[in-house]
């Protein structure tokens, strides 16, 4: 039976009235009744034959539930999604910005409960956001956060559907802003030379900056997770089966991820580490993408070209990739080694190939010029008189060349032609077994040798 109380005494004389009760389950509830005792009463004995008829199954507890949802505080939702963020381990990061992405569309759309989503005032969001002339990849990172906001209150039963699921996202492709490109192995070997003798920048040396740029592009780790490596981090025991790790947290993957490393690399790193106090290996400044900016400019590359390529921190994990194609990798391996998802995200966004890569493979295909003389002398089309076919056509024994079409073609059992016109294309070996003689003005098709050519 429920229970109707007040704390506080006196001094709470004028507070609302609690109501403790048992559900369904036989889990204990408060609730917060009315100032009046006897509207608190009757709200009691409601909660109580609301009890009775869910154990009854007469009222459906999931109806009543998606109710209660529907009319809740959208904030409450978003904390409690909140909550489920961090318990899957994900980034501070990575939460605030889900998070903001939520509360901007809430507040333009309107939003108050979450019974109010409706698809088209999130497409009306979509095109406020693009006449703000935000990126498609930007626009898309927002509706990745709500779309993954209305998937969960459905599968909690918040919703009854996804409301959110049938919204489409915009194609990147035709709106990106920034394009990176590849270094080439002439501009590798420029900055890294260069590099290694520039002077003291954002705390570290040449050397420690040529070396961290040797091993972005060894191994195409993302800047913050080479920001995460110890010297603990690297198995430098065996040369030839040297390996770095990356720990769960801190890869994309969100799981330990182990890469080989080069035997040449290795050594490097093996000298490299031995001068190095424990602790970060690489300890990188705040904003890395200006110091290599700083070392490009000295090794004399342009950061972006005429075409508005640029080189920043992260395209060197491009380049690390790109390599990989070039030398033939195959691209399930490539795919493993750059850790993707799937190999179109390698193949179409992270290889970059050049023209000459795209003129190398043109070289290796047979050359036509062999072909087009060939056809030039079988037609006469070289301005020289056709030659004849390599072989002829034998006539039959006792043939004359005045009615050898006759005799070939036609005129009782005869052995037909034994060798067509090889260079010709002209058919081989027309059987006469019982061929008619249909050459003549009520046949409309022949098999003479010469009209039967494909080249005619």
């Amino acid at each position: 039976m429920a229970s109707v109380y007040k704390r506080g005494g006196k001094a709470n004389r004028n507070g609302k009235w609690k109501i403790a009760y048992f559900d369904e389950n036989g889990k204990r509830r408060c609730v917060t009744g009315c100032r009046d005792r006897a509207a608190t009463d009757a709200l009691a004995r409601k909660l109580e034959a609301d009890v009775l008829l869910r154990k009854r199954g007469i009222v459906d507890a999931k109806a009543e539930k998606l109710v209660e949802s529907r009319t809740r505080p959208i904030e409450e939702h978003i904390s409690d999604f909140e909550a489920v963020l961090n318990a899957k381990g994900n980034t501070a990061k990575h939460i605030a910005g889900t998070l903001k992405h939520i509360r901007d569309a809430v507040e333009d759309c309107g939003f108050r409960t979450v019974g109010d989503f409706d698809s088209s005032a999130l497409s009306r969001h979509v095109k406020h956001l693009k006449e703000r002339e935000l990126s498609a990849r930007t626009v898309n990172a927002r509706l990745t956060s709500l779309k993954s906001f209305s998937a969960w209150l459905f599968r909690t039963e918040r919703l009854r559907t996804d409301p959110f699921k049938q919204v489409a996202k915009l194609n990147a492709r035709t709106d990106r802003r920034l394009r990176r490109r590849a270094l080439t192995e002439e501009e590798i070997c420029r900055l890294l030379t260069s590099t290694w003798s520039a002077p003291f920048y954002k705390g570290l040396y040449g050397t420690d900056r040529a070396m961290l740029y040797r091993l972005a592009i060894e191994t195409g780790l993302r800047v913050s997770e080479i920001a995460s490596l110890t010297k603990e981090s690297f198995d430098l025991s065996d040369l030839s089966r040297a390996t770095v790790t990356v720990e769960a947290a801190y890869s994309k993957r969100k799981r330990e991820d182990v890469l080989p490393l080069r035997g040449d690399c290795a050594a490097a790193l093996l000298d490299y580490l031995a001068q190095k106090a424990p602790g970060r290996a690489f300890p990188l400044p705040p904003r890395p993408a200006e110091m290599l900016r700083q070392d490009l400019a000295r090794a004399g590359i342009e950061s972006e070209n005429a075409s508005g390529h640029v080189i920043d921190f992260h395209a060197l994990r491009h380049t690390a990739i790109t390599r990989l194609a070039r030398s033939g990798i195959a691209p399930s391996v490539a795919k493993d080694l750059a850790r993707h998802s799937t190999i179109t995200l390698t193949m179409d966004t992270y290889t970059h190939t050049l023209i000459e890569d795209r003129r190398t493979a043109l070289d290796k295909l047979p050359s036509m010029e062999r072909a087009g003389a060939s056809i030039a002398e079988a037609t006469g089309t070289d301005d020289s008189t056709a030659t004849a076919p390599a072989t002829a056509v034998v006539l039959p024994e006792g043939a004359t060349p005045d009615n050898s079409c006759h005799n070939t073609c036609g005129g009782g059992n005869t052995e037909g032609l034994s060798q067509g016109v090889a260079g010709g294309g002209v058919r081989q070996g027309l059987s006469s077994s019982g061929m008619k003689n249909e050459s003549g003005p009520s046949r409309t098709r022949t098999y003479d040798t010469r009209i039967m050519s494909p080249l005619l």
